[in-house]
């Protein structure tokens, strides 16, 4: 498997995570095609100014399964790291985000900006909270948050980073 970092090449990709209903069920629905381009430049953005955004390739040269990636962002007024993924269905009970969040993971624990991460997946998926806990997340608490000003019931996680 390979973390590739998303390029211009991976709107597509973009487009057939975010517009996708049923990927996006547990985000409040459906993105609008509108948003897309938005959301690709914002993505393109953060590879060039050295964050993380990859394209997970589970097989040389083969098809992208999903994207990952880590962006600062702010919860109850104070910046942290916050981790998420998304993985297409065809490509889904594999291990492949179990997989692309342990590479990822690892890649973290050798930055210093990064000494916790955080991951919100909302309470009903099951396969991404089991996912945090199995990766050795925290469960902290249940707690709303807004996500393109959509509000979420979410499950909090925390993962304490140290190099191994």
């Amino acid at each position: 498997m390979e973390l590739v970092p998303y390029a211009d090449e991976h709107l597509g990709l973009t487009e057939a995570l975010e517009c996708d209903p049923e990927m996006m069920r547990e985000l409040g629905g459906a993105t609008d095609p509108a948003e897309i381009p938005r959301l690709h430049r914002m993505r393109v953005e953060y590879v060039a100014n050295g964050e993380w955004w990859f394209v997970i390739v589970p097989e040389p040269s083969g098809p992208p399964a999903g994207t990952i990636g880590i962006w600062e962002t702010k919860f109850r007024e104070r910046p942290i790291h916050e981790v998420g993924w998304m993985v297409l269905p065809e490509f889904q009970g594999r291990g492949i985000a179990s997989e692309a969040l342990r590479m990822l993971v690892a890649r973290a624990r050798s930055d210093p900006r990064y000494s916790c991460i955080h991951a919100f997946p909302g309470i009903s998926n099951a396969p991404s909270n089991a996912l945090c806990r199995h990766a050795g997340f925290v469960h902290t608490e249940q707690c709303d948050v807004r996500f393109r000003d959509r509000p979420l019931r979410v499950n909090h996680w925390e993962l304490e980073l140290s190099p191994e």
